[in-house]
């Protein structure tokens, strides 16, 4: 296929492509994510998906862990409905050993290490990259089970859309976008609002049968300037304002008030023909202020800020080779404040240099992808990480890789510095990998990929008791991790496709030898569309999950007991019909089959939920 492309940059470096046929195929897609520069799903070496705007308003999800459960390697974790403490594990790893990005923009909590999935709107999204394996030595911190970058919504027109449903649910989003080659700019807004169901049920120490309300309001923008042919200017972000309601110790009522936003701005040069390079400023916070009732009530503000600073540049060295140099800080602040009582908890700073350094090159039939980085962190000092990828195409048709990789989870300020918990003495978790895959395109439209990896895991940051009700982070946790993801999608006649995948996952603590908890160790995800000619389809998606290992803490005996979450089945159905060239009606029924299942031990999942909507847009 003849591509003619051009440079554009959104954080991190992006190539459009123009191509000269009516429509590209998924391994034409580009991303960004992997090696930090462009490269279509078929060059890249690493495991990756991508869901893209399309996708998410055929599927018609409420919210984006119900798009990204469906995904090869992803589990997720819920203490009730929307709103409540959400959590995503890739490749069996912890909540806080997967990036997450938004506009290149390290996302999450410098208090927790994890990023609030629950009050990002999917409205505000325009594509989601999944890069699963260790990626730290191109990322540093956090990039153990993988990198997740959003990429927040840019529009060229305008848009409205209206939904009810179940559990009183209310949702409204609109936005507009415009400009020309040298101006542009887009702006999202969004507010859901709904009265939920308990988050707890009766097997909860904390159970309170009352319903616990959520709601949101977030926005999104961007304003991007084409200072000349080479250089580019723009600014992105992305704000969340929400309040929930959850049963506190003893099914006592509290409240949780939250901000989260994104930050950014780069400034790109294509200096010269051979030598690209940009730089960009971003902060992201996590804020909450929260009133508990029961035995530890209270009021409690938790204010986190992350700044971060890249300034990379790509070297063309011929046409077969690039050579990515860079630099990158990042600054962690956080405060914990009782409000109650006017006291600071704590109030900590953690900074980081790094320095990092990327070759892609490409001979006869081989790929090549050599990586590494150095962190200076002020709380525990200097580490280093690097990766190896190689790529083999033996015909047009098959493609075999193999990496290796090592990376690392520095401590984050709650493990380093909460009272009577806290260890400023802690050390990175660390990880190495090792992984093999191959990719065969059965057909044009049927593609088969594998992939099987070991992952081992040291110096697991665990609470250690060292007195009666008295625990410190320790390093004293080690896993071991091995899985195999099997994915094959389906196009037929650009009217039907079928994405499905299945993964088979042992994640072990290897001090107990028991299984991770809440990693099911069978996943088969499967989403099946029509496709009509006008634009709409209608979609069926299915889940399954085997048991699950689990845990909770009884509030009566004062101990943490371990039980097993069943296996579960999913269908959800979804529709889109377009009545004229600017209104859509769509609608979506969740939990078909009304299957009683929990995300975790004593939390409540939806059952049979309908929603149903409209949306206007222009410009098509």
């Amino acid at each position: 296929m003849r591509c003619i492309h051009r440079v554009r940059f959104i954080g991190l470096m992006l190539v459009i492509f123009t191509c000269s046929t009516a429509t590209a195929t998924e391994a034409d897609a580009v991303i960004v994510t992997a090696t930090r520069s462009a490269q279509t799903m078929d060059e890249t070496l690493a495991s990756v998906s991508v869901i893209n705007r399309r996708d998410i308003e055929q599927s018609q999800a409420h919210d984006v862990l119900e798009l990204l459960r469906l995904q090869a390697g992803i589990d997720i974790s819920s203490n009730g409905g929307p709103g409540a403490a959400a959590s995503l594990l890739l490749r069996g790893t912890n909540a806080n050993q997967t990036l997450i990005l938004i506009d290149g923009v390290r996302a999450g909590s410098a208090t927790t290490g994890s990023f609030a999935w629950q009050h990002l709107a999917l409205s505000e999204i325009d594509r989601i990259e999944i890069v699963r394996g260790p990626h730290a030595a191109q990322y540093g911190s956090d990039a153990m089970g993988g990198v997740i970058q959003i990429f927040t919504r840019e529009n060229n027109e305008f848009h409205l859309r209206g939904q009810l449903g179940s559990y009183q649910s209310k949702l409204v989003d609109t936005g507009i976008g415009g400009g020309d080659d040298k101006f542009s700019y887009s702006l999202n807004f969004s507010a859901l609002q709904t009265d939920n169901y308990s988050a707890t049920n009766d097997k909860n120490s904390n159970f309170n049968p009352d319903t616990d309300p959520y709601q949101n309001r977030s926005t999104s923008g961007s304003l991007k300037f084409n200072l000349s042919e080479s250089t580019e200017l723009k600014f992105s972000g992305w704000y969340a304002s929400s309040n929930n309601d959850y049963d506190a110790f003893g099914g006592e009522y509290g409240t949780s008030e939250n901000e989260n936003g994104v930050l950014n701005a780069t400034l790109s040069n294509q200096t010269t023909l051979t030598w690209y390079q940009s730089f960009s400023v971003g902060i992201s916070t996590d804020d909450s202020t929260d009133t508990s009732g029961g035995l530890f009530g209270g009021t409690y503000q938790f204010v986190t800020n992350r700044w971060t600073a890249d300034w990379q540049h790509d070297l063309t060295l011929d046409q077969n080779n690039l050579l990515t140099l860079g630099l990158s800080t990042l600054n962690d602040d956080a405060s914990n404040k009782d409000i109650s009582n006017g006291t600071t908890t704590f109030d900590e700073t953690v900074s980081d240099n790094a320095v990092f350094g990327i070759l892609t090159s490409r001979w006869g039939n081989n790929d090549l992808n050599l990586s590494g980085r150095f962190d200076d962190y002020t709380s525990f000092g200097t580490h280093g990480t690097g990766q190896l990828a190689w790529g083999y195409n033996t015909s047009k048709s098959l493609r075999f890789t193999a990496s290796y990789g090592t990376a690392f989870r520095a401590p984050v300020i709650n493990e380093l510095y909460f009272p009577n918990y806290g260890n400023p003495d802690l050390q990175p978790e660390t990880s190495q990998t090792t992984e093999i895959g191959v990719r065969y395109k059965i057909s044009p439209g049927m593609q088969l990929n594998a992939n099987a990896y070991y992952t081992t895991i040291d110096n697991l940051i665990q609470a250690f008791e060292v007195a009666p009700f008295v625990f410190q982070a320790s390093n004293i946790g080690e896993a071991q991790i091995t899985g195999l993801e099997l994915e094959h999608r389906w196009q037929i006649n650009d009217t039907w496709s079928v994405d499905t995948n299945l993964t088979l996952m042992k994640a072990i603590d290897t001090t107990t030898d028991m299984d991770l908890l809440r990693r099911p160790r069978t996943k088969l995800g499967m989403i099946l569309n029509r496709q009509f000619q006008n634009g709409g389809n209608l979609g069926l998606e299915w889940i399954y999950a085997s048991d699950r290992a689990d845990e909770y803490f009884n509030n009566t005996t004062f101990n943490t007991e371990r039980t097993t979450l069943p296996a579960y089945h999913l269908i959800n159905l979804s529709a889109r019909i377009r009545t004229d060239k600017r209104l859509w009606l769509e609608g979506r029924i969740d939990n078909v089959l009304d299957e009683d299942y929990e995300l975790a031990y004593g939390y409540n999942t939806p059952g049979v939920s309908v929603y149903a909507g409209v949306n206007y847009v222009t410009g098509i």
